[in-house]
């Protein structure tokens, strides 16, 4: 789904002047008046945005934050607001704000005056705010200073909540060591001599364990290994990445890593700031000691009875420090490993196995589905690659899709994938499916399609497709000559084809050798796109191509499989329900949804109750499958949600691109692969 441009809160003028407002903007542009008539007074300055995309790995990292400036809401009385830059001093004794009418000696707060710092919607004047301000600033945005002997209150709101963290966590840090302390750090934010610097010997002492030489580096490789072995969550592709920056950073030493570069590396891949800072909300410092985390057991966790041997016993679980562990102390890597252990998962163990009734016809489960699997950059000049199909497989996917061409002249004897007319490379056939029947049933027993696009016009092309597919995928591949069900008065469920690979793809009616279908070719649309022919797109959608087909491969077309495609509502009564898996592109399908409710089902769906979801009598037996636009030449990925939503069984994703939308597909399959629609 293509994002909806965001209201912005506040206008964005000039730094020095302020902007009157009475009136907001509601979601569909038009102007409101503002509660009580309230009047508010913006200013904007812009800000650094590569700070704001620094990692924070400890206080330090939020110090320097702070330092360079942040732009908040400041409120006052009668709920008015103002844009300012926040900092703080140098040597950290007061945090200011500017632009501001007062002197500067009073646009400022002395860190030493700070009594608390409250975070949330927790002051008298934040909760009169609270209604009148935009959606998206959420409660984490907001928090108070409270300071003087009089308990005066700062409120601000940061435009993220991460900017947010970042200060209250800085904040916090600050008021509960004092100033005098946190000058004595030395320059990575940690007392040489206390407890705040053990994750740094640690992992010093790690480094040198294997610089048994004592040469002060060590290799690339030698570099990813320790690194995994310290946290074998981290994904290998990504040390590698940090580990090459890190290396290439010093010219003289390329393919080696420093002791310094090492422990930034490690901090920089494996602290999750979020839990960095849930830490410093409990302990006030950069680890946990005993009554730290008893009070984020009872407080946060709701646990009862939490003893001081619980908690130990818990360190000595989890912490990866020794010398941490000797202290009963938890630094944010044990405390990493403890949020992230089978204890605190949400899962329920006892599901990783299959508990959905799996015999069901397909129609009712969402299954999950790869585009151009064999893709894993963008649509018109990346590479086709094996890891494509590698990816998928491992992650659960079960519908996978092959363009097979015919090789250019000399360009070897078997046919190749690549996304047709673009400038995408060439991938052999074999290798892909041998890496297919290798893998296919790896991670379950329930059956995977496959979509064959073809594009080989060529007889004895087609020949050699149909020997690679019966020779490479052997005894997995499902034959439909060789059952003897007639799918016409029975529907096909995951369970009867347990370990079978189905095939999807065009079909013809007959017995001649050699019979005509369509040719499917979704990249045309691209095309259309790239060649500025937008003004013929309906013409050109409406052009089929002819080609050849033999029979043998006709055979191996699963009878409920066949290709259909549709871009109009009429377009369905071509097919029939219990034989096609139609496709149809995501804009269409959003357009004909809202255009027609009852294009595929008996009543409006409701986009935020799965109970108003019923598919009528006709449409509960057709298989849907909803592609990307073409216009998504980058590979963004559209959200499946809402297609799910409309009751589309195969909603495809291009599993190379991360994200949101990969993450909600793979969480909504954290079990199996097929999930019940029921």
């Amino acid at each position: 789904m293509l994002q909806q441009p965001q209201h912005q809160l506040f206008d964005k003028n000039s730094p020095l002047r302020s902007s009157l407002r009475k009136h907001r903007v509601d979601a569909n542009g038009k102007q409101q008046r503002s509660p009580s008539g309230r009047k508010t007074v913006s200013f904007c300055s812009s800000q650094n945005a590569e700070n704001k995309r620094l990692l924070v790995s400890n206080v330090a990292d939020c110090f320097a934050l702070m330092q360079a400036g942040t732009e908040l809401i400041k409120l006052r009385t009668n709920v008015r607001q103002f844009r300012r830059i926040f900092s703080l001093d140098a040597d950290m004794a007061y945090i200011r704000w500017t632009p501001s009418n007062k002197k500067p000696h009073k646009a400022r707060i002395s860190i030493d005056s700070i009594k608390e710092v409250r975070v949330g919607w927790n002051s008298e004047l934040l909760r009169l705010t609270e209604p009148i301000v935009s959606p998206e600033i959420n409660e984490e945005c907001a928090f108070s200073i409270i300071h003087g002997d009089e308990h005066e209150c700062l409120d601000l709101i940061a435009l993220n909540a991460s900017d947010a963290n970042i200060w209250i966590t800085g904040l916090i840090a600050l008021a509960s060591e004092g100033v005098p302390s946190i000058r004595g750090r030395d320059v990575s934010g940690s007392l040489y001599s206390s407890p705040a610097n053990l994750r740094e010997r640690w992992l010093s002492s790690s480094f040198k364990e294997i610089d048994q030489d004592i040469k002060g580096y060590i290799s690339e490789k030698s570099a990813v290994r320790l690194i995994h072995s310290l946290n074998n969550r981290l994904l290998i592709s990504r040390i590698k990445q940090k580990v090459k920056e890190a290396s290439n950073l010093n010219e003289t030493q390329k393919g080696r890593i420093d002791e310094t570069h090492f422990i930034d590396v490690y901090k920089d891949l494996a602290t999750r700031p979020e839990i960095y800072f849930l830490m410093v909300r409990y302990a006030n410092k950069d680890y946990l000691n005993i009554n730290d985390l008893q009070l984020f057991l009872e407080t946060e966790q709701g646990l009862s009875g939490i003893t001081t041997q619980f908690c130990e016993n818990l360190i000595d679980q989890c912490e990866p420090s020794n010398e941490a562990r000797e202290l009963n102390i938890m630094t944010v890597d044990g405390f990493s490993n403890f949020l992230h252990s089978q204890t605190n998962s949400v899962f329920d163990p006892l599901h990783l196995n299959v508990c959905q009734n799996m015999e069901k016809p397909f129609s009712n489960y969402f299954i999950s589905t790869s585009f151009n699997t064999y893709l894993v950059e963008d649509q018109l000049r990346g590479p086709s690659s094996l890891d494509g199909y590698t990816s998928a497989l491992k992650r659960n996917c079960r519908y996978i899709e092959l363009d097979i061409w015919e090789p250019d002249d000399g360009g070897g004897d078997e046919p190749v994938l690549f996304n047709g007319g673009t400038l995408t490379s060439k991938l052999s056939l074999g290798p892909v499916l041998d890496l297919i029947n290798e893998m296919a049933f790896e991670r379950t027993r329930y059956p995977l399609f496959i979509r064959l696009e073809l594009h080989l016009h060529s007889i004895d092309w087609q020949h050699k497709l149909l020997n690679l597919l019966e020779v490479k995928l052997g005894s997995r591949l499902y034959r439909p000559l060789n059952d003897s069900t007639d799918w016409s008065k029975e529907l096909p469920t995951p369970k009867k084809f347990l370990n079978k690979i189905i095939l999807s793809g065009p079909y013809y009616e007959g017995n001649t050798p050699i019979g005509e279908v369509e040719e499917e070719d979704e990249s045309s649309e691209l095309l259309l796109l790239t060649e500025n022919n937008l003004q013929n797109e309906q013409t050109q959608k409406t052009k089929k191509r002819l080609m050849p087909l033999l029979r043998e491969i006709r055979d191996l077309i699963a009878p409920f499989a066949i290709f259909g495609r549709i871009n109009e509502c009429g377009d369905l009564n071509k097919y029939l329900p219990s034989h096609n898996i139609i496709s149809i592109s995501e804009s269409d399908c959003i357009r004909l949804v809202h255009s027609q409710p009852n294009f595929l089902f008996s009543s409006p769906p409701s986009l935020s109750s799965q109970e108003n979801i019923n598919l009528n009598s006709s449409n509960s037996l057709r298989l849907i499958r909803v592609f990307p636009s073409p216009q998504r030449i980058d590979s963004s990925n559209l959200n499946p949600q809402e297609f799910w939503n409309f009751g589309c069984q195969f909603v495809a994703l291009n599993y190379q691109t991360p994200g949101l939308m990969m993450d909600l597909q793979e969480q909504m399959e954290v079990v199996v692969m097929y999930l019940n629609l029921q």
